[in-house]
């Protein structure tokens, strides 16, 4: 995945240890030959053992440890335990924060001492194969659950014909909104066009200088991505022709995205209070903040921030660019990988495989965890289709299956970098009231540099 690769072989010394890998995660094997005779028959009688990649033989059953975010993973895991004789699962909750956890994993590859399986957003992805964290399972036969999954969910998991995870939830993007409030403003049904939803926002700011639409939030960095998705925007790609990253976070369906917000912000038409904070959570609830485009997992935010506006909130899909178009972004989502320096791949697979296609695991993610889930089997369940109470007993989940996810994002190999460059830039544009889209042209340089500097092949 990364275009430039290194291989090292393995010594006498270290043959029992050998399982070397390429800067882009990829196993290597190199076994040197000897014409001893005795170190040819100690090397058939450990071959199993010690093959780089393979998994070893033992009379006892092979040990995995998963790590995750949530705590019911362990519930998940005894299942498989007990219909599992030869493999063991051990689940470990591991704090969530991306700059713990991304950092924790690459640094137990690196240590040797790295988790068999482990939970992996999708636009992690490719940060982690960078690091040569991941395994691709392709050669262990995850294909062959492909079909039981979402398109869109499995295209998060591939890079070309390798597999990095089995695709667990995903975030497809939605709007949250206010019932009340948009009576209160004359607006009969939420907008279906992102032009109706700027004639809205004037119409909801109008019932008083403290009512907005909507928050844009400047460091909300995945929030705005998003909507960048949404709207056809590719940031990153690979050209196969130069074996090299290609950079366009400044096209013209960015700056299109940009200008926009832009309008609404110099317009004070919306907020720019921060999401998930405390003032965002007070404005959801008193209606001052009378929207919110979000992910599927939105739900559960609103009815925690906006507990006394039960009956208030519904759900539509996200405004179009086009209208009559029926296309999303997405925000979020997570798979399962296996990840590098495991002594037992395929088994680490089979875990993963079962993991999202096992019907009670998937029924305790689902229900006790929270999954919109991938899998499609997993979407008929009661949780998926049943009304909501909160929501006036709208199916809202049923929006968000209904939503289809615009193709063509590619997350890239330095997420955290290109995150905390965004924020900044964004969040200068909006304090210094300058373009947006300048800040886009700010971070397409910033970004190609940080890839340049960190080794990584990309077109300028």
């Amino acid at each position: 995945f990364v275009p430039s690769f290194s291989q090292r072989s393995c010594n006498v010394q270290m043959f029992l240890s050998c399982f070397i890998r390429g800067s882009g995660g990829f196993p290597v094997r190199h076994w040197r030959q000897r014409t001893s005779i005795f170190l040819a028959l100690l090397l058939g009688v450990v071959a199993t053992l010690a093959a780089c990649g393979t998994s070893s033989q033992s009379s006892g059953p092979v040990n995995l440890t998963f790590w995750s975010f949530n705590q019911q993973i362990t519930e998940q895991a005894a299942i498989f335990n007990q219909t599992h004789p030869n493999i063991h699962v051990t689940a470990l909750k591991e704090p969530s924060g991306p700059n713990q956890y991304y950092p924790k994993v690459i640094s137990s590859v690196k240590a040797g001492n790295a988790p068999d399986v482990a939970l992996i957003e999708y636009q992690y992805i490719p940060t982690m194969v960078a690091n040569g964290a991941l395994v691709d399972i392709s050669k262990y036969g995850a294909s062959s659950v492909q079909s039981q999954f979402d398109p869109g969910a499995w295209s998060q998991v591939i890079r070309g014909s390798a597999i990095y995870g089995i695709p667990q939830d995903t975030g497809p993007m939605g709007l949250f909104y206010r019932t009340d409030i948009y009576k209160k403003a004359g607006i009969a049904s939420p907008p279906t066009t992102w032009a109706e939803f700027a004639v809205d926002a004037a119409k909801i700011h109008a019932l008083g200088p403290n009512y907005y639409i909507v928050s844009f939030p400047p460091s909300s960095t995945g929030w705005f991505q998003s909507l960048m998705w949404q709207a056809g925007a590719t940031w990153f790609s690979i050209d196969s022709s130069k074996n090299a990253w290609k950079v366009t976070v400044n096209s013209a369906a960015s700056k299109q995205v940009a200008d926009y917000w832009q309008t609404l912000v110099s317009a004070g038409l919306v907020s720019t209070v921060g999401d998930f904070s405390s003032d965002w959570g007070a404005g959801l609830d008193k209606g001052t903040i009378a929207s919110w485009p979000s992910a599927v997992w939105g739900q559960g935010v609103v009815t925690g921030d906006a507990a006394d506006a039960a009956g208030k909130w519904a759900v539509a899909p996200m405004p179009q660019w086009t209208a009559g178009a029926n296309v999303s972004g997405m925000w979020g989502g997570s798979g399962i990988s296996v990840i590098s320096g495991t002594k037992h791949p395929q088994e680490a697979e089979e875990f993963a495989s079962w993991y999202l296609t096992n019907q009670q695991s998937l029924k305790i993610g689902v229900k006790e965890i929270g999954w919109f889930p991938a899998n499609s089997s997993a979407r008929q369940f009661p949780e998926v289709t049943s009304p909501n109470a909160y929501y006036s007993n709208q199916v809202i989940d049923k929006v968000f299956a209904d939503a289809q996810i615009q193709s063509g994002w590619t997350w890239p190999p330095n997420l955290t970098n290109v995150n905390q460059f965004m924020g900044d830039d964004v969040n200068a544009a909006i304090a210094n009231k300058t373009p947006l889209s300048a800040a886009l042209d700010k971070l397409q340089g910033q970004i190609v540099s940080d890839m340049q500097s960190s080794g990584i092949n990309v077109e300028s």
